[in-house]
This record gives structure tokens, C-alpha cells and sequence, in this order.
């Protein structure tokens, strides 16, 4: 029996050593693959710093260079899905029973037809707001195209040092965010920790806050699922934001969501 432990004992140390030297052997491989990569990038960066790139973005060797910085391409054409050929796409995988077909191109009609209210709603906001116009390559509409949950739209003011973001959605995050707000009833004696308050806008219960870096933000929930967000930047008081956000109509807005 002595003998058996003495024996097995001894396998489970050879089998201990012999796995601590396959790992010490694995690191020792990888530390030096790891200083061969780090070597041969620091000669790079050398040769390039004494020799520099050509401009056909070449090495010292007149060889394209291949470090990932791409130089060409207009990008991606980004239009959105056409509602009545997917439409006609589904009835027509449908007929002949390809239903996974038809249910990718309903889905595409759900996203076409998102992506139309979203930028109905955008012409629908006003084209100046309190002398701030409007930053066109800022307006932005996205969607989920999942049971029209997810539909966000974004547009931006600008003029002088003030800025206006609007941002309108059926936004989970941002609607549990000022319902919570809502909710909780808290309120600060001391002004200073009181970052928020609950309101009333056009009717709405509605969430005003104030932060230093961020300026103003206005949150109204309405309807079912939807939300208004509007951001100010270097407004002097919420009586101003306020009087400022008088100038978005929020049921219109309600009624182009096809919220009740």
C-alpha cells in the first residue's frame, strides 16, 4: 500500500512539473512573439519617422502600406427601405409559404414606414428657434423596426454660444429615466443637491433639470410609450428654456406617433 502512494505520488509530481514546464514554455513563447511584434513595430515607426510615406501612401521600399488606414470610398448610401415593394415582397413569399422571406420583408416595411413618421416629424418642428437655426447634418431618425418601440428622432439648433437639441421617441430608457423622476416625489431643502424638478408643459407632467456642463432638460412623457426631450445649453433660467419650449407642439407630434 506504502509503496502504491510513494508511487502515485510521485506520477502526480512528475505531472505537476511537466505541466508547470509546458506552461513556463508557452509563456516564454508568447513573451517572445509579443517582443518580436513590438521590435519589428518600433523599426516601422523608425523608418517611417527617417524616411517618412510617399503620397501614394507607400513605405520607404515604394510597397502600399497596409496599417489599416484606409484613404478611399464615399461610404455607405443610406436610404430608406421601400414600404410598398417589401410590402409586396411579403405577399408574395407568403403565397407560396417562404414565411421566414415574408417575415424579413414585413419587418423592412416597419422599418420603412418608421423611418417616414420619424422624418415627418422632423419637417413638423419649426425651422428657427428662438433665433437658433437649424444644423441640417445633425438631423438624425432611428429606428428598431420592432413594433414601433425604438423610433428616436434628433435635431439640433445652433447660434452664437447657445445650443437646442430635441429629441423625441418611444425610448424606454429615457421615458423609465423621467417616469422614476416622476414617481419618486424627492425633493431638497438645499438647492444645491437638487439637480431636478417635477413641472407642468402643456398639460404634461414633466421632469425640468439643471446641470452645470449640460445646461437645461426639459422631459415630457406622453401618450403611451413616447417621450419629448429638450436640451438647452447656455440658457440663463428655466423661465427661458421654459418660454423656449413653447415653441414645439407636442400633439402634433402625438398624432403623427399615432399615440392615444
Amino acid at each position: 500500500m506504502k509503496t502504491c502512494i510513494v508511487i502515485c505520488s510521485s506520477v502526480l509530481f512528475l505531472f505537476s512539473t511537466f505541466q508547470f514546464v509546458n506552461a513556463q514554455g508557452l509563456l516564454n513563447k508568447i513573451k517572445k512573439q509579443t517582443e518580436d511584434k513590438l521590435l519589428k513595430k518600433t523599426d516601422e515607426t523608425i523608418d517611417d519617422s527617417l524616411f517618412g510615406k510617399d503620397e501614394n501612401n507607400s513605405d520607404k521600399n515604394g510597397n502600399p502600406n497596409s496599417d489599416g488606414n484606409n484613404s478611399k470610398g464615399e461610404g455607405l448610401i443610406i436610404n430608406p427601405p421601400d414600404v410598398l415593394k417589401n410590402i409586396a415582397d411579403a405577399e408574395q413569399a407568403f403565397n407560396v409559404k417562404n414565411f421566414g422571406t415574408a417575415k424579413y420583408a414585413v419587418r423592412q416595411a416597419m422599418l420603412g414606414i418608421e423611418m417616414e413618421i420619424g422624418h415627418n416629424i422632423l419637417e413638423s418642428l419649426p425651422s428657427t428657434v428662438d433665433g437658433l437655426k437649424i444644423v441640417d447634418e445633425k438631423d438624425r431618425v432611428t429606428s428598431m423596426s420592432y413594433g414601433f418601440v425604438g423610433l428616436t428622432m434628433e435635431r439640433v439648433y445652433e447660434g452664437e454660444d447657445k445650443e437646442l437639441k430635441v429629441s423625441i421617441g418611444n425610448n424606454s430608457a429615457w421615458l423609465s429615466a423621467a417616469n422614476m423622476m416622476l414617481t419618486s416625489g424627492t425633493y431638497s431643502s438645499n438647492g444645491d443637491d437638487q439637480n431636478y424638478k417635477q413641472t407642468t408643459f402643456k398639460g404634461y407632467r414633466s421632469i425640468l433639470q439643471f446641470d452645470n456642463s449640460s445646461g437645461y432638460t426639459l422631459s415630457v412623457p406622453f401618450g403611451q410609450s413616447s417621450i419629448f426631450v429638450l436640451n438647452g445649453i447656455n440658457y440663463e433660467s428655466e423661465t427661458e428654456i421654459m418660454s423656449v419650449a413653447e415653441n414645439f407642439d407636442i400633439e402634433s407630434i402625438k398624432t403623427e406617433l399615432g399615440e392615444k
